[in-house]
């Protein structure tokens, strides 16, 4: 039964679920979870999760049960042990070592449970040197290069967005579900380790690629890929590199002769005269209508654009309403309040939100009274007939269609647990190597011309054999190809077909293409980091292709479980526009008397004075002083000492309305040692703090190289590259690194042996252009 009192839905609806998180990363795995299905205990310390007093730990805790243990207690900690004794899965996000000696450590809790599927969300690896700090969103994107210097800060740019909880959730998301899987055939469960800080090189992708010999090709049509103001001074993402959206927007736009001359001029690259030219007429060109006409004719004319919105626009618009992607929540504590939607769509055995969150403790007793009467029961046995798989996915057969990075990233994940992937790739499209290295690692690749009739035959026979078909086109391309899911499911009953793309397959936005950069706009993304004042200004990194191509291998993981329980296969789907509405969740709702206030903008060095960059001698550095334990640390060192006397910074309440004060006498303390020097003092006091470390200083980085985060590897076609590996950890059956992203086509005829064409028939597809040699 869900937290409401109704029956769960969705693919875990069979799955207990004993979580132990706080703050985001935690809790917002169990929602994940919650959301599809799970039956989710939170396990919460008498004083409650610091976390409970943000309105978003209503997003993160919804659909679950409260209990109250208290795990310093001889009685709290068997208590734990009783119900974790009956759990599928356990969740804990402490800092290492820290459940172990609570008593709920995996190999503690293991013994009684071997069918049990621990996930731990530390901050930090095993390999890095800051592994016993705490996991605290900021650290570890200091640490990450998230914050960065852009052209028009003085300084990094913090970001409040945390994506590091939000990648370590979604990865903890679909790595239990596959271990679930696992856990079907084997009969065992296993330990799982996401650090929030390896989970961020997930986001970071492909600027951690590094070609040896060799660099990016001329980046083509970048003006038809920026935000420009309107007539009504608003901004615009504007979208569509290349030539099929290129004509229809300069036709749109009253300049149809000037297609030609950008298209061509896409074969040298621009010189500092034509640049500067180009970005004149766009600039003019957007100048003649406002923003939200801009957006409405270029979609008419089936191009990409949208309107830089607030989030505060965005979860009011008909799309955001219509799709699910937000809806509303009867909260006891908020009212009626918006949150994110779930964030997969399994389309056969949907999720749904499972009730709204629980008061604190408000189902200890039923709980425990459940226990009491379940304590002579034996611990579910999980008996498996194939106990020496090495991977999870293990025998599976993925056809990736994809292009770009959010479909292609699906691919690769499911690639990394197990699964033979093949690549289907266009013949009329290459590959930018930044994004093939990095996402079609781990797959083989055919080269298919699905327009032709012998290229859809081949492709047809591919499904004859596969057990998943991943797709990132826009909404009813591959209907026109006759290759969507209904004449698929006719070949191949128990296809799992999973669909990704920007806006989701429901609401009046569906059919529009898009890419990142539209998903920020739309979303509220980059507004947020531009500031409401400013220019919209793109996350560092992207954030929500990335993010998207985790969740479609987290859909696909439920099907598969699902599968596994009826036999039937299923259509899934996931939209960038989730993702970000996901990765925005610690801002995404809106209630009755809520007024927004929140950190924005291209000045933002952090939380606040003592949450903050700051900068010394040298470099930067994050110092993390929470609470009145810290300011006491803090003021105990030396330096800091005259702060302590100081009316002004006196009690919280005194520091909190004095915080430009405070940042400035801090800075001036900062300023005068080096960084490096700054974090040895802070931290040998108990204050934590790490450096701010550029993105690309972690490709040299040898701690990250020997936890494998980092390889170089010889790539076909481009030598020696560096590019970033595993990220998560799973004790029994552990992720793959898989072999080097292969040139185009060339696996094409062993692929094509394998479902039964000889080489005559090869030969003939070649010389018919169905299947081109490889490139």
């Amino acid at each position: 039964m869900s937290n409401n009192g109704t029956e769960r839905s969705g693919a875990l609806r069979d799955v207990r679920v004993v979580e132990f998180g706080k703050y985001i990363p935690g809790p917002l795995l169990g929602m994940l979870l919650s959301d599809q299905g799970a039956e989710v205990i939170q396990v919460g310390r008498p004083e409650g999760d610091p976390a409970r007093a943000q309105p978003a730990f209503a997003t993160w805790n919804r659909g679950k049960r409260s209990v109250v243990l208290d795990l310093k207690t001889d009685q709290g900690r068997r208590d734990a042990q009783r119900l974790t004794q009956t759990a599928d899965v356990v969740i804990e996000n402490f800092r290492p070592g820290v459940a172990d000696r609570m008593g709920i450590g995996y190999d503690t809790l293991s013994k009684d449970n071997p069918g049990l599927i621990y996930c731990s969300l530390p901050g930090f690896g095993a390999e890095s040197p800051y592994r016993d700090l705490p996991g605290w969103e900021p650290l570890v994107g200091a640490t990450t290069g998230t914050y960065q210097e852009l052209p028009e800060t003085d300084g990094p740019l913090y970001t409040p967005v945390p994506i590091a909880s939000t990648y370590a959730a979604m990865l903890g998301a679909v790595s239990v579900s596959m271990a679930l899987i696992a856990r079907r055939r084997m009969g065992l469960g296993q330990r799982i380790e996401v650090p929030l800080h390896d989970a961020t090189f997930m986001a970071i992708g492909s600027r951690l690629i590094r070609v040896h010999d060799g660099g990016e090709p001329i980046r083509r049509y970048m003006h038809m890929s920026s935000q420009y103001k309107c007539a009504d001074g608003r901004y615009v993402q504007q979208h569509g590199p290349a030539e099929n959206f290129i004509r229809p927007f300069f036709k749109l736009a009253g300049h149809p002769e000037w297609a030609d001359e950008m298209i061509n001029s896409g074969e040298h690259g621009l010189t500092p005269e034509e640049d500067a030219m180009w970005r004149e007429r766009m600039e003019s060109i957007f100048l003649t209508r406002t923003a939200q006409e801009w957006e409405n004719d270029v979609s008419e004319v089936r191009g990409a654009c949208a309107v830089c919105r607030t989030i505060d626009e965005w979860i009011v618009t008909d799309h955001a309403r219509e799709s699910g992607i937000v809806v509303e929540v009867d909260d006891p504590r908020y009212g009626t309040m918006k949150q994110p939607g779930v964030q997969v769509r399994v389309r056969n055995t949907p999720g749904a939100i499972q009730g709204p969150a629980p008061s604190l403790g408000q189902h200890t007793e039923e709980v425990l009274a459940e226990l009491n009467g379940q304590q002579n029961q034996a611990v579910t046995s999980h008996a498996g007939s194939e106990p020496d798989i090495t991977s999870v996915l293990q025998g599976v057969r993925v056809l990736d269609l994809c292009i770009v990075l959010a479909g292609p990233t699906c691919g690769r994940t499911l690639a990394e647990f197990g699964a033979d992937v093949i690549k289907i790739d266009d013949p009329r499209r290459g590959a930018r190597p930044s994004f093939s290295i990095e996402v079609n690692r781990c797959k083989r690749s055919i080269r298919l011309d699905l327009k032709s009739e012998q290229g859809r035959e081949v492709f047809l026979r591919l499904v004859d054999t596969a057990d998943v078909v991943v797709e990132n086109y826009r909404k009813g391309r591959l209907e026109e190809l006759g290759l969507g899911y209904d004449e698929i499911k006719k070949r191949k009953p128990d296809i799992i077909y999973a669909s990704l793309n920007t806006y989701g397959f429901d609401g009046p936005w569906s059919g529009r293409p898009g890419w990142e950069q539209l998903a920020q706009a739309a979303s509220g993304l980059q507004v947020r980091r531009g500031g409401r004042d400013g220019k919209p200004t793109l996350a560092p990194f992207p954030i929500n292709d990335y993010g998207t191509g985790v969740m479609g291998a987290y859909a696909v993981s439920l099907a598969l479980n699902e599968r596994n329980r009826t036999g039937l296969g299923q259509k899934v789907d996931s939209a960038l526009i989730s993702t970000a509405t996901l990765l925005q969740s610690r801002f995404l709702f809106d209630y009755e008397g809520f007024k927004r206030d929140e950190p924005e903008g291209l000045g933002l060095r952090g939380e606040n004075a003592l949450s903050r960059l700051y900068q010394g001698s040298d470099d930067w550095l994050y110092m993390a002083c929470l609470g009145q334990d810290g300011w006491k640390r803090l003021t105990g060192l030396e330096q800091f000492r005259h702060l302590e006397s100081d009316e002004r910074f006196s009690t919280p309440m005194s520091r909190e309305e004095n915080q430009d004060a405070l940042t400035q006498s801090l800075s001036s303390v900062f300023s005068k040692s080096s960084a490096q020097r700054w974090i040895d003092v802070l931290n040998g006091a108990g204050i934590p703090a790490v450096p701010n470390v550029p993105v690309l200083d972690l490709l040299d980085d040898p701690n990250l190289r020997k936890s494998g985060l980092i390889v170089s590897r010889d790539c076909p076609g481009f030598g020696m590259v560096d590019h970033i590996g595993n990220t998560v950890s799973l004790s029994r059956t552990p992720m793959v690194l898989g072999r080097p992203a292969p040139i185009l086509g060339a696996e094409a005829d062993e692929i094509l042996k394998e479902v039964g064409y000889t080489e005559d028939e090869v030969a003939k597809l070649r010389e018919v252009k169905a299947v081109p040699a490889f490139a």
